[in-house]
């Protein structure tokens, strides 16, 4: 009998499927294409070898082969319908490690696991954000082939307690029921989420009482899950706390300038780096030299409250979805060997260059189907492929702790 998987997943996983005539990213344009060393010796015993191997060279800094690119930056196995020659001819089983992997990102939380797509796929990015309805998500049983792919799926394993191991579904599932509720702003949602992660967060650093089963400590979690359920703290409306909440525009600014020169650094090309700082020049805060004051660059985003009001309605649902596919693809909030009110603070501010970087495009006209595909995979291209993003984001914070002080400079709680 074949061996099964349980898997938490959005829905979408199971309904995605390659479609070259929709996707511009070419099997990927101008990434690198890693093979590993298995699928390289697996292509040198194959009966056209040579036409396979001379397409790619070996890069001694990776120390592996790579797909050697053509002119136009696309894969060189590419068909005229941009679907993969080497799995049409040599079946799936045939691909390396990288190709069968992407765009799905999988992790293990215990004895589960989790699985995502990544946005850098322009057909995942439409499906996921531009569908209109919340993430629908769910236990699946996978088979081995599926969570295996042979051997040749990457899979990460997500460090937590326990406790958290047998609870992280639990508390996944509270936090994506608030950011899906739709009485709240997605600001309002975001600072719902800080008080429930810094609550638990204090429950979990607590020392028990000498003897304490561990039941007890479950026991306290499920309760304050319970209590963060939308309908039992939006019975009546808001609570005046989460309003109380002000964005303080000088910080969010001095902030901003502080992600976008992390964000646009040295991982982008040319070509990439022009379009993030195109779109980012609609709100002046760009990295490369003008010599602007943090006073004018605040007053000039204060100019924009009005449309930025209006952007946020019309993509409420996008913004949304992204949010919550980063719970699945990241495995927030326990992505990074940190605590959880530190995860959830790189989980927010890499939301909110996000956030900036579409509406600043937004000023700018890009505003298509086309245009937000193409800002929105470039973005996930810059955070889902380079771990380093999320890391310089935790070295940003490296002595700063107050949560709330964060939220204050980031989000705004009045409707």
């Amino acid at each position: 009998m074949e061996k099964t998987y349980l898997y938490f997943q959005p829905q979408y996983v199971g309904e995605f499927k390659c479609d070259g005539t929709k996707c511009n990213a070419r099997c990927c344009k101008s990434w690198t294409i890693d093979i590993d060393e298995k699928t390289f010796e697996q292509y040198s015993r194959a009966e056209n070898a040579q036409d396979i191997t001379c397409r790619m060279k070996f890069d001694s800094e990776r120390k592996r082969h790579v797909v050697t690119l053509d002119k136009r930056g696309f894969c060189p196995f590419l068909t005229e319908n941009n679907l993969c020659r080497l799995q049409r001819d040599h079946g799936e089983e045939f691909l390396s490690t990288t190709c069968t992997t992407y765009p799905r990102y999988t992790r293990k939380l215990g004895r589960f696991f989790e699985r995502a797509l990544t946005l850098s796929c322009p057909v995942a990015a439409e499906m996921i954000l531009f569908s209109g309805e919340p993430i629908q998500a769910g236990f699946v049983t996978v088979s081995e082939k599926i969570h295996s792919g042979g051997g040749k799926i990457v899979i990460t394993d997500v460090k937590c307690s326990q406790i958290m191991a047998e609870l992280c579904f639990e508390i996944q599932g509270a936090i994506i029921s608030i950011l899906q509720e739709r009485r709240l702003t997605i600001d309002q949602r975001l600072i719902v989420t800080g008080f429930f992660l810094d609550k638990l967060q204090e429950l979990l650093s607590t020392k028990p009482a000498d003897n304490a089963p561990p039941f007890a400590v479950v026991r306290s979690v499920k309760q304050l899950i319970a209590s963060y359920n939308p309908k039992v703290f939006l019975r009546e409306s808001v609570p005046p706390v989460i309003k109380s909440i002000a964005l303080d525009v000088p910080k969010f600014t001095e902030r901003m300038l502080r992600l976008v020169n992390i964000f646009c650094g040295r991982n982008f090309s040319a070509q990439d780096r022009r379009l993030m700082l195109a779109a980012l020049d609609a709100l002046q805060l760009r990295p490369d030299g003008k010599d602007l004051s943090l006073e004018k660059i605040a007053d000039g985003y204060k100019r924009h409250a009005a449309e930025r009001k209006n952007f946020l309605a019309q993509r409420a649902t996008l913004l949304e979805n992204y949010l919550v596919n980063e719970i699945f693809m990241n495995a927030y909030p326990w992505r990074f060997k940190a605590s959880l009110t530190k995860n959830f603070a790189v989980f927010l501010m890499t939301y909110k260059i996000f956030e900036l970087i579409l509406f600043a495009g937004t000023l700018k006209g890009l505003t298509s189907r086309n245009d937000l595909l193409n800002t929105i995979t470039l973005f996930a291209r810059r955070t889902d492929h380079n771990g380093k993003f999320g890391e310089e984001i935790l070295a940003l914070l490296k002595d700063d702790d107050n949560l709330f002080a964060l939220m204050e400079s980031l989000l705004e709680g009045s409707d």
